[in-house]
């Protein structure tokens, strides 16, 4: 039985990966931060899943589900490294949003769909900040964005290779996102974009670095979807979104150093 990890497995694209990946007979250790959460996503799971307690962005935590891994398995097949967050509004413009959308939630039926237009006719008045461009996001969100997305991906590639080299076709699958192609750079959600464009540029090095050890590194692009970072505006579903991540964790002889999005390459 072939063993993958999923971070951030305990909600959107990283609980649907899980339990598609369960369905195929995987042995899947769901890493989450908050246990008791990660426990009640993976109720209606097979004994096959593994609830473990993670946390990207602290080297202890990594740490403990290594040893965890090592002595029970001795091996890992496939890391996902899914765990991300997005932008965030400046915090002292959150309690205002929160006041909002629970005002228009109590008093107006269809809420949630009637506050996503609200919140950009807000931002335009200037009652609510708009997002940021490069040129003025403040750098602390950037940091704080980077730490996960991209700090907290290299931290588990760095410490799970001498697992995945114990495995006959070991494979690293980062979650990245259009956003962070180089064509596309905008400006638009600088941090969160940022954040993926370097997750790309680490994909394409680590690819390098590890293809003689029997290692593939590949970035995903699952699109839009309607997660809780995605809002109910995305195009997409669940399960559409993690179709690809488990496509390219389930074949055989998969190139290394690509970016995917539909099962197709796309460019960086």
């Amino acid at each position: 039985m072939r063993t993958v990890l999923v971070t951030g497995g305990n909600r959107g694209i990283g609980l649907e990966i899980c339990r598609q990946l369960d369905v195929h007979g995987y042995r899947v250790i769901l890493g989450t931060r908050n246990i008791e959460n990660g426990m009640k996503a993976a109720r209606s799971f097979s004994g096959n899943v593994i609830v473990k307690q993670l946390d990207v962005t602290h080297e202890e935590s990594i740490l403990k589900l290594v040893e965890f891994i090592k002595n029970e398995f001795g091996i890992l097949d496939i890391l996902i490294n899914n765990a991300g967050v997005g932008e965030v509004e400046p915090d002292h413009k959150k309690p205002l949003l929160s006041r909002a959308k629970k005002f228009v939630e109590k008093h107006v039926s269809g809420a949630t769909n009637l506050f996503q237009v609200i919140v950009p006719v807000l931002r335009k008045t200037g009652i609510v900040a708009q997002h940021s461009g490069a040129e003025e996001v403040l750098l602390a969100n950037v940091k704080h964005i980077m730490e996960t997305n991209f700090y907290g991906a290299w931290r588990m590639i760095q410490v799970f290779i001498p697992l995945l080299q114990n495995s006959d076709n070991g494979k690293i699958i980062n979650i990245s996102s259009g956003m962070g192609a180089l064509e596309s750079l905008t400006g638009y959600y600088p941090g969160y974009s940022l954040s993926k464009s370097s997750l790309n540029a680490l994909t394409i090095m680590l690819s390098n670095e590890l293809k003689e050890r029997g290692i593939s590194v590949n970035a995903i692009c699952p699109g839009w979807v309607k997660t809780d970072m995605g809002g109910p505006n995305a195009t997409r579903s669940v399960s559409e979104g993690a179709d690809s991540v488990v496509w390219l964790a389930t074949e055989e002889g998969n190139p290394t150093g690509k970016f995917y999005k539909d099962r197709k390459e796309i460019d960086w």
